[in-house]
């Protein structure tokens, strides 16, 4: 447990130490209540994912600050809001990540933090916030990260206290984010007040916690030892000759009573670049080795092993030195997808880097950049093939050195028409344009369920219910998924249509696939039906119509 300030006593500024420790509790709170953000989503799909969006960004800026050694506040926030940046997940993350950098700005040169200067951050917070979406809209966790700064800003004008400050910010948050139903109708038809809001009263509630000494439970034991960073291995610096261990080998031992100590002491002698942290029965292992087999032996002493990883390092060193022996190319492609057929149908149209996400796994703004990066090309195009990586994808922008354009795909019929529009005669931001202008050609729908009960667009949902989605908007809800399949088709086909694609999930057979392809060829006889493997979790079905 996290805990600092015991006594009754006012407190009028905060060093380097206590500040790491409002982070780290922040980063606390909130993974104890992700569940709950993440059931805030308005719609009831099997996608909610606020929650554990704003817990990864904030846990990967947790990790960083630990990995600084400074005695300066202001040092501390520039870790806050770097971790954040590059561990930004979803539109939620990249938020977060926004208001993390106008904290650093607030106190920027501050060696501690007064109250007035915490009301200060608090308050550049919410304005970096503002400037960095392009269309704000009330009602969410910009209007609750409002209300937080301007009443932090006020509470400062009449008290010193820096616990008194937050505390007052807080609660203004939570006035705030019990409105945000009346700001916005989807939310008041949904029931929920908006889950970005919560996720952010949650991290200053966490905050807050620790400084008057309140225990704050589900801290991870890597915050506690000695600063761990993860061994970052660099192509350019390091050939197969200098490479002293050969297997970067990675594992987690399901046991509630791992010595960690021990396990380190132990492991050391097997190679280097070794992390060995834990957390409520979970403990990682990695470590650069010559003997794979010897660090797993041992590690069986003390339970049973999961998501066993070992690489060669001297074969990936040789690969990575051949792809960057081959001239490169005019422009590359990163794309985000989920699913192996997806994967596999993304790849053969030319793209090369696939990123692994979608619903509910939005990948971070880190993961992008070093797909970017390990693109043969100084000009690279990234699909986001969903609406809640598109800004996380816009950030890559800002920390490549590289040439990006962001081709705004908020589905993946949407990638995969944009990749059609691919002419080779044309340059960079020519084929760029023709991609963004083909995007709106292709119509999406989507066949999944859901997972509570609700209110949307007049349909009252029940759990399990059968929903159908075209572009993104609930149209069909039925209890049988074929139903809800062909009157969602009806709604979306017009007479120029000429082409349904249907790409079936991972949860549906090929023969349920095929059943369904004919169901659909027998009412659309003036269309062509074209079926694949998409192999998506959570959406049996998704649907692109040209």
């Amino acid at each position: 447990m996290l805990h600092t300030n015991t006594s009754n006593q006012s407190l009028k500024q905060i060093g380097s130490r206590e500040f790491k420790k409002m982070i780290l509790a922040a980063t606390c709170w909130l993974n104890e209540h992700k569940d709950y953000v993440d059931s805030l989503n308005v719609f009831p799909v099997p996608d909610g994912d606020t929650g554990t969006n704003m817990y990864l960004t904030v846990l990967n800026a947790a990790r960083e600050i630990q990995n600084s050694e400074s005695e300066r506040v202001c040092d501390i926030a520039e870790a806050l809001q770097q971790g954040a940046l590059m561990g930004a997940r979803g539109n939620s993350g990249v938020i977060l990540s926004q208001l993390f950098r106008g904290i650093a700005h607030g106190l920027k040169n501050k060696n501690v933090m007064s109250a007035a200067d915490l009301a200060n951050a608090l308050k550049c917070a919410y304005e970096m916030a503002y400037k960095a979406v392009m269309k704000p809209v009330e009602g969410t966790i910009l209007t609750v990260a409002r209300f937080v700064g301007d009443g932090a800003v006020e509470k400062a004008k009449k008290s010193d206290d820096i616990i008194e400050v937050l505390d007052a910010a807080i609660e203004e948050g939570r006035k705030a984010l019990k409105k945000t139903p009346e700001m916005l109708p989807v939310l008041k038809e949904a029931k929920v007040v908006d889950a970005g809001g919560q996720g952010y009263i949650f991290l200053l509630e966490g905050a807050l916690r620790v400084l008057k000494g309140q225990p704050v439970e589900g801290e991870l034991k890597v915050y506690e030892g000695q600063k761990v960073k993860e061994p970052v291995y660099d192509a350019k610096k390091t050939s197969d000759k200098e490479i002293k261990y050969q297997y970067c080998t990675e594992f987690i031992i399901m046991s509630e009573n791992v010595p960690l100590d021990k396990v380190r002491e132990h492991l050391e002698n097997y190679g280097d670049s070794l992390l060995v942290v834990g957390s409520k029965g979970i403990t990682k292992v990695h470590v650069h080795t010559n003997n794979p087999g010897l660090v797993l032996e041992y590690a069986l002493k003390y339970g049973p092993l999961n998501k066993i990883k070992i690489e060669n390092m001297v074969e990936q060193s040789q690969e990575r030195d051949e792809k960057q022996s081959l001239s490169k190319k005019p422009f590359g492609i990163v794309a985000v997808v989920a699913g192996e057929g997806f994967k596999e149908i993304f790849e053969s149209l030319g793209v090369d880097e696939v990123v692994r996400g979608g619903q509910s796994m939005n990948p971070s703004t880190q993961d992008l950049v070093e797909a970017v990066e390990r693109v043969n090309s100084d000009h690279v195009i990234i699909l986001p093939n969903n609406k809640n990586i598109i800004f996380a994808a816009e950030q890559v922008k800002n920390i490549s050195k590289k040439e990006i354009i962001v081709v705004p795909t908020r589905s993946i019929p949407q990638g995969i028409g944009s990749l059609m529009k691919i002419d080779p005669e044309l340059n960079f931001s020519e084929i760029a344009k023709a991609m963004i202008q083909g995007l709106e050609e292709v119509k999406t729908g989507e066949i999944t369920y859901a997972v509570r009960d609700s209110k949307v667009n007049s349909f009252d949902i029940k759990e399990r219910d059968c929903l159908g989605l075209y572009n993104g908007d609930i149209q069909v809800v039925d209890k049988d998924c074929e139903k809800v399949s062909l009157e969602l088709l009806d709604k979306m086909i017009d007479e120029d249509d000429f082409l349904i694609t249907i790409y079936y999930g991972s949860n549906v057979s090929e023969d349920q696939a095929e059943k369904l392809r004919k169901k659909i060829e027998e009412r659309f006889k003036n269309q062509d039906i074209e079926l694949y493997y998409g192999g998506q979790p959570l959406y049996d079905y998704i649907f692109s119509v040209e």
